[in-house]
């Protein structure tokens, strides 16, 4: 994986605002709202070590939360 792709992914980890824009705990991937709104599988999927499945774990639940069949309004 180039080094830039999983730079975002650790900043997105070192963060304070959610994807959704409402604040979260840096070292979290989303606010408790949005993480609550996942189904169980991409919760515990978000464990994983970057460069070791967190990225596509991350995209998922991204995807689930924000994408075409999600929602926007957690």
């Amino acid at each position: 994986m180039a080094e830039p792709d999983w730079k975002f992914y650790v900043e997105e980890l070192q963060s304070d605002e959610c994807a959704c824009g409402r604040a979260k705990k840096p070292g979290f991937s989303f606010c408790y709202t949005c993480y609550r709104t996942l189904p169980f599988d991409l919760q515990r999927a978000l464990y994983k070590r970057v460069r070791e499945g967190y990225e596509a774990a991350y995209d998922a639940a991204y995807g689930r939360l924000f994408g075409p069949e999600g929602t926007s309004d957690v």
